[in-house]
C-alpha cells in the first residue's frame, strides 16, 4: 500500500512539473494567450463568489418564510379552524366472549365473559360535500381557508340472524372551527334522541333481523388546507358508497395515500369529484387539499437557487459579445457588471419583507438593470455592448424571474428563453473572424 501511495505521488508531481513546464513554454511563445486566460479565469471566480452568495441568500429566505408561514398557519387555524378531518360514523352491536386468563395469587386458569364490540358496517353511506373558499390573510401571507356543508345520508341495517341492540355513533369533525347549523334526522323525521351533540351524535335502539335505519346528518364548519373524510380508523364494509366533492378551488391536489376519485369534472369555477364503490372495505380516506396563488416564498429561494445557471449565461453572453466585437473590458469591469446583476437577489431579498413578492421582484429587477445599464453608458464603449447586457438582463433577469412565477412551465420557459438568446447570437457573431478572436 505504502508503494502505491508513493507512485501516485510521484505520478502527481510528475504530471504537475509538466504542466508547470508547459505554461512557462506557452509563456514564452505566446504571453498574450495567457493573460487572457488568466483573466477569464478571473472573471470565472466572480462569477463563482457572487454564485455562491445568491444561494446562501435563498436559503435564508427559504427559511425565513417557512418559518414565518408555519408561525402565520398556527395562528389561523387556532382563529379559523384547521385541516377538517370527518372520522366515517360507526355502527355496531357488543358481544359477550369468554376469555381463559390466569389467577395471580393461585395460578388457576379461569374463564370470564368479556364485552366485544363488533363493528356491523352500512348499508350505504351517500355523503355531499360543498366547499367554498375563504382565503384567509396574515400579514403579506395568504391561506386557503374554507367554509364547508356536509350532507349525508347513512342507512344502516340489522345483518345478523337474531334481534339485537345496535349503535350508531357519528363524530363530529376534528381541527374544524365552529361547528354549525347541526341538524340530524331519522327516517326522515326529526332526530330528538339525543339532545347534546358536542360528544358527537349517537343512537342505541333494537333492530329484528332486516330492519334498517337511515340517518341524516348536516352541518356547517370552516377549515384550512384540507379536508379529509377517513375510512381507516374502523376499516369496515360499507356495501354502498357514494361521495360527491364539489368545490369553486381550482388548485385541488389528491394526497399520496389518499383515495383517488372515480370521477374529476372541472372547470374554470367548480371543480367536482365523486367516489362511487361497492362492498368497499378499505385502509384509505378521502382527502383533498387546497392550494391558491400568492404565496410565493418558496418559489422565491428557488429563483435564488437557480441563480448560478443566470449569473454563468448573462456573463457569458456579454462575454461572446465583446470578444466578437473586439470591446475590451477589464476584469473589474466584469466585477462592476457582476455586481450590477447581484444587486437585484440582494435588494430582492429584502424588499420582501416590505413589499408583496411580485412587486419586490419587479422594483429590485428595475433597480439592477438600470444599474448595469447606467454602468455600461458611462464606459462609453459603444452601442455595441449596451445592446448585449440589456439583452442579457431582459433573458437571464426577467424572463428568468418571471418564468418561476408559472411553476409549471419554468423549465419551458427558461429553455426558449436560451434558445433565443443563441439564435441572436448566431445572428449578430455569424460573420465574425473567430481565428483571431482568442
Amino acid at each position: 500500500m505504502e508503494g502505491m501511495v508513493g507512485q501516485i505521488f510521484l505520478g502527481f508531481c510528475i504530471v504537475s512539473a509538466a504542466f508547470i513546464v508547459m505554461s512557462v513554454r506557452v509563456y514564452q511563445e505566446r504571453p498574450d494567450f495567457v493573460k487572457k486566460i488568466l483573466k477569464y479565469m478571473v472573471v470565472g471566480f466572480f462569477v463563482l463568489f457572487f454564485s455562491a452568495v445568491s444561494a446562501i441568500v435563498g436559503i435564508r429566505i427559504n427559511s425565513r418564510h417557512e418559518g414565518s408561514y408555519s408561525k402565520n398557519l398556527r395562528s389561523v387555524q387556532q382563529i379559523w379552524g384547521g385541516m377538517v378531518k370527518q372520522i366515517s360514523p360507526r355502527f355496531y352491536t357488543t358481544r359477550q366472549e369468554q376469555e381463559e386468563y390466569e389467577q395471580e395469587k393461585t395460578g388457576r386458569i379461569l374463564i370470564r365473559n368479556k364485552t366485544i364490540i363488533h363493528d356491523v358496517g352500512f348499508h350505504v353511506q351517500d355523503v355531499a360535500v360543498n366547499i367554498k373558499a375563504n382565503i384567509r390573510e396574515k400579514g403579506l401571507l395568504k391561506f386557503p381557508g374554507y367554509n364547508a356543508l356536509l350532507k349525508g345520508t347513512f342507512t344502516v341495517k340489522n345483518n345478523e340472524a337474531a334481534a339485537g341492540r345496535f349503535t350508531f355513533l357519528f363524530p363530529l369533525p376534528e381541527n374544524s372551527g365552529n361547528i354549525t347549523d347541526i341538524a340530524v334526522t331519522m327516517n326522515g323525521k326529526a332526530f330528538a334522541e339525543d339532545t347534546n351533540f358536542a360528544d358527537g351524535i349517537q343512537w342505541s335502539g333494537n333492530l329484528v333481523p332486516g330492519e334498517m335505519r337511515e340517518f341524516g346528518i348536516t352541518y356547517k364548519t370552516r377549515g384550512v388546507g384540507r379536508y379529509s373524510y377517513a375510512f381507516k380508523t374502523n376499516n369496515v364494509e360499507i356495501k354502498k358508497l357514494k361521495m360527491f366533492l364539489e368545490t369553486d378551488f381550482t388548485d385541488i391536489t389528491v394526497p399520496d395515500g389518499a383515495m383517488v376519485p372515480t370521477e374529476h369534472l372541472q372547470d374554470n369555477a367548480v371543480s367536482r369529484m365523486r367516489w362511487n364503490h361497492e362492498n368497499l372495505v378499505t385502509g384509505q380516506n378521502v382527502a383533498v387539499d387546497f392550494g391558491i396563488a400568492g404565496n410565493y416564498g418558496a418559489l422565491a429561494s428557488k429563483l435564488f437557487f437557480y441563480s448560478p445557471v443566470a449569473f454563468i449565461l448573462f456573463i457569458s453572453l456579454v462575454l461572446l459579445f465583446c470578444v466578437s466585437r473586439e470591446v475590451r473590458l477589464h476584469p473589474m469591469q466584469y466585477l462592476f457588471l457582476l455586481t450590477g446583476f447581484f444587486i437585484f437577489y440582494l435588494f430582492g431579498s429584502y424588499l420582501m419583507s416590505y413589499l408583496h413578492i411580485i412587486l419586490a421582484i419587479l422594483i429590485s429587477l428595475s433597480v439592477s438593470s438600470g444599474i448595469m445599464l447606467y454602468y455600461v453608458y458611462l464606459l462609453k464603449k459603444g452601442a455595441v455592448l449596451i445592446k448585449a447586457v440589456a439583452l442579457s438582463a431582459v433573458i437571464f433577469q426577467w424572463l428568468f424571474s418571471m418564468a418561476f412565477f408559472l411553476p409549471e412551465h419554468t423549465g419551458f420557459i427558461i429553455t426558449v428563453a436560451g434558445i433565443a438568446a443563441f439564435v441572436v447570437l448566431m445572428k449578430s457573431t455569424a460573420e465574425i473572424d473567430w481565428e483571431n478572436k482568442w
